[in-house]
């Protein structure tokens, strides 16, 4: 892995809501890796509280966070952008300024939460917050080193298509978002990853061996989990014992480094759906988090049966 920084730009028309959280998002999943930007071809001036509100709620940095114009990024001096990604339809539609290095762009619109008023405002919030974070997940575990343009260019789009997609980005009432951290040498990652598509479901699959998470996205993954670090460590067939991370006096830091620094120490399979975050040991737990029945019945690789003919998970 190289360390080459990327400079990334959120736009929507107001800079207010979706191009806001975006830049939060980024900056804290990214890593080192990552800088991101946002800003907006008809700037309202002003934050929306709301964004500001759950940024602060979900423990994502705000600090410096404003409303502006994407003019200032056109400027001589500005940063040179590797990715451009635009939030909302009406930015998607617009001319844009010439941005310098020819970086490559995708639509990632979704609806607009500033849209609902009252009670359910919040929640929109939420949930938009939620939808751009499984996008920028599946973006930073893309082989950015290696990738063409056009494959690049392909898997964006197909991101930007995925679960909350608006209209124009190509929403599909249909579409359900499942991420699934997967080893394909472990037969409870692979009846996990069957399971789910005994549900119709079609899931991102992320060979996390290949393409590691960043530490502050694995960090967001167990905390979304609600789980310790020392309870998402893998034992078998990793250099566990070896590093002496039985150690009960290491720190949860200390074990995300480990982590980092072997992968395989990540045990698997992590999920991720609209329903929560888990860690799927037994495989089975896995129909907590699909939120579709099972279309028929199911046997894991060993022979046991967890769901029947008629979908219905067998009592164990």
């Amino acid at each position: 892995m190289s360390d080459r920084t990327y400079n990334v730009l959120f736009l929507c028309t107001g800079n207010s809501a979706r191009s806001i959280l975006g830049e939060a998002l980024m900056n804290q999943l990214g890593g080192d890796r990552f800088v991101a930007y946002s800003a907006g071809s008809q700037p309202k001036g002003k934050v929306h509280p709301m964004a500001l509100a759950v940024l602060d709620e979900m423990g994502i940095d705000k600090r410096g966070m404003y409303s502006k114009s994407w003019d200032e990024f056109a400027k001589p001096g500005a940063p040179k952008f590797d990715f451009i990604f635009t939030v909302c339809d009406n930015a998607a539609g617009e001319t844009c300024p010439v941005w310098i290095g020819h970086p490559i762009t995708a639509h990632w619109g979704i609806e607009d939460p500033a849209a609902v008023e009252g009670e359910g405002q919040r929640e929109a919030f939420l949930k938009a917050l939620r939808y751009l974070h499984n996008r920028i997940s599946l973006f930073l575990t893309l082989p950015h080193d290696s990738i063409d343009k056009m494959a690049m260019q392909q898997k964006l789009l197909e991101i930007g298509q995925s679960e909350g997609a608006s209209l124009k980005a190509g929403a599909n009432s249909m579409t359900t978002d499942i991420i699934i951290y997967h080893n394909p040498a472990c037969g409870t990652s692979r009846n996990a990853l069957a399971m789910i598509r005994n549900a119709g479901i079609e899931p991102h699959v992320i060979e996390y061996l290949k393409t590691p998470p960043s530490r502050a996205l694995l960090e967001s993954l167990i905390s979304r989990a609600a789980m310790t670090p020392r309870a998402l460590l893998r034992e078998k067939g990793t250099p566990y014992a070896e590093l002496g991370l039985g150690n009960a006096d290491l720190t949860d830091a200390e074990l995300i480094d480990a982590m980092m620094e072997h992968p395989i120490l990540i045990n698997r399979p992590l999920v991720v759906s609209p329903l929560g975050v888990k860690l799927c040991r037994p495989s089975e737990e896995v129909l907590d988090l699909i939120p579709a029945a099972q279309q028929g019945a199911f046997a894991k690789e060993d022979g046991e049966q967890v769901v029947d003919a008629a979908g219905n998970r067998v009592a164990g």
